[in-house]
């Protein structure tokens, strides 16, 4: 009797010791996909964050994501893609090794139409551009998000009936042709409360781990991705305004209000994206503007979503008949018709010093005072708002926050934006 009972009491013990360490493996399987997860979207955003004409054709534009790798499987984003095209992570191109997921597949990708690279979809990716890839948690009831610029995909071990050869093809429902089967997504991906994961362009679903899903499933954002890519387009703006001013002898061209030009009347709205005054861009030592910059100029581009300001002193002549100046901008009183800024919550701002070599911008709590030049970025849509602002001075509205930045009129006042969110707008600014 007591063998059986500590025989009895041994298998017991096992078993739970077995079923104890099956769950450590399995959260340690988690922890492992997010980890992969994290690393994959992290260079997506960089990527996309670095996009230059110089290393990525003249087309290439900040805010732009690879195609994946769909065929052949090198590691390499394919040239073209359809909108929401699935296929491995292009890692070679991402230049990070080859993101696996616990059962040794490279992880799946799908791109969002409107942020592919220019050859695929050439219209302007600002702050205005929304994702429109869909995701689901669990049911079509629990949305994750409807503005996915894209999602990555771990497919675990085979399912079923999927067959991932390499040597044999057959008709692929994802793409309607026939393919090795290890192209076609249906023999990685899976269906869950009638969402088909294997299907392009969404929508997606994540859900939990059963005899017939095993799908894991992260979504990028465009709260993710635009606010890094707006740091990056106002900073290089920032850089092109300072080689402006010395090439010009001291002055900023003065702002843009309808057509993508300068007008010499006002100091403040829209980056000139088109004819400038004093001197044009890309003549008199002043440097030329990037395709990405003057893509939809005077119309839907970046320079219709950053609101632009000079001080009245540092434009040519000194000449502007909207810098009337006000009387106070909060307690803060104006002493002229330069920018006024506060910032008594001594919140950041990108501090960009002209007259510095290197020129570079950096985050600084910048003190209530005096302002040459200030950019400011609005942050990623919510929704679909007008591309671009009013072609008068009047109020600007859906973009800033703050009602002393958002006002538009002729006080000359701004603030250092407020909010501590991620996505939030963001000031940068040369002082004197």
């Amino acid at each position: 009797m007591l063998l059986v009972v500590a025989l009895v009491g041994l298998a017991t013990a096992l078993l739970v010791y077995g079923m104890v360490d099956t769950t450590t493996i399995q959260l340690q399987r988690d922890r492992n996909t997010t980890a992969t997860f994290a690393e994959v979207k992290r260079a997506l955003i960089g990527w996309s964050v670095a996009r230059d004409p110089a290393t990525g054709g003249v087309n290439a534009r900040p805010g732009e994501l690879p195609c994946p790798d769909i065929n052949p499987l090198d590691g390499l984003e394919d040239g073209s893609c359809v909108a929401g095209a699935l296929g491995r992570v292009p890692w070679k191109t991402l230049g990070i090794p080859e993101p696996k997921d616990t059962a040794g597949e490279t992880l799946w990708y799908a791109v969002a139409g409107p942020f592919r690279i220019w050859n695929m979809s050439s219209a302007p990716i600002t702050s205005d551009t929304l994702g429109n890839i869909t995701v689901y948690q669990n049911t079509t009831a629990t949305l994750v998000t409807a503005q996915a610029v894209a999602v990555i995909f771990s497919p675990g071990a085979a399912l079923g009936t999927q067959n991932r050869d390499s040597t044999a093809s057959a008709l692929c429902s994802t793409t309607g042709t026939t393919i090795a089967r290890n192209l076609c997504a249906t023999n990685y991906l899976e269906t869950a409360a009638g969402t088909n994961n294997a299907v392009t362009n969404g929508p997606f679903i994540s859900a939990p781990s059963s005899g017939t899903f095993n799908d894991k499933v992260m979504a990028i954002t465009t709260f993710d991705l635009i606010p890094p890519v707006e740091r990056r387009v106002a900073r290089e703006m920032m850089s092109l305004l300072e080689s402006y001013r010395i090439a010009s002898g001291g002055h900023y061209p003065t702002a843009d209000i309808l057509n993508g030009n300068s007008n010499s009347e006002h100091n403040r709205h829209r980056f000139p994206c088109a004819t400038t005054t004093p001197i044009s861009w890309g003549s008199g030592g002043a440097p030329t503007l990037p395709n990405w910059l003057t893509n939809g100029c005077g119309a839907n581009g970046w320079a219709s979503v950053i609101f632009y300001a000079v001080s009245k002193n540092r434009l040519d002549g000194n000449n502007c008949s909207t810098c009337s100046g006000g009387t106070s901008c909060g307690s803060t009183t104006t002493i002229d018709t330069r920018l006024t800024i506060t910032n008594a919550g001594n919140n950041l701002a990108d501090s960009c010093p002209a007259g510095v070599s290197p020129f570079a911008c950096s985050p600084a709590v910048l003190p209530t005072g005096i302002a040459n030049l200030l950019l400011i970025t609005p942050g990623a849509a919510t929704t679909n708002r007008a591309s671009g602002w009013t072609s008068t001075l009047g109020p600007i509205t859906g973009y800033f926050e703050d009602a002393l930045n958002s006002d538009n009129d002729d006080a000359n006042c701004y603030v250092v934006p407020t909010s501590a969110s991620h996505d939030r707008d963001r000031m940068y600014v040369s002082v004197p």
